[in-house]
């Protein structure tokens, strides 16, 4: 578990803290609402699509290769390249 320390006005904490039972019950509370909100987070974030397997990566790396051994593979533009992975992967290159 990692700990953090926030700071909160104080005026703002004592107008909530009636309605616990105890310092401990708003640190639980605290600590719940604030795990809920990274999650909320992490949920909202988009899937990054380029997680293989090693099998698939194997596959991946060999074909590109045969392409290169036949002459087959076609060369693309650096900026065009660049523009592809900031789309699809959502990552400045």
């Amino acid at each position: 578990m990692c700990t953090f320390n926030i700071t909160i006005d104080d005026a703002l904490l004592e107008r909530v803290r009636p309605a616990f039972s105890s310092d401990d019950a708003l640190q639980l509370w605290v600590s719940d609402r604030v795990k809920a909100m990274l999650q909320n987070y992490c949920d909202s974030q988009p899937t990054l699509p380029c997680s293989y397997s090693e099998e698939e990566m194997y596959s991946i790396v060999k074909n590109r290769l045969k392409k290169l051994e036949n002459g087959a593979a076609e060369l693309m533009d650096g900026d065009k390249c660049l523009s592809e992975i900031r789309t699809r992967y959502g990552i400045e290159a």
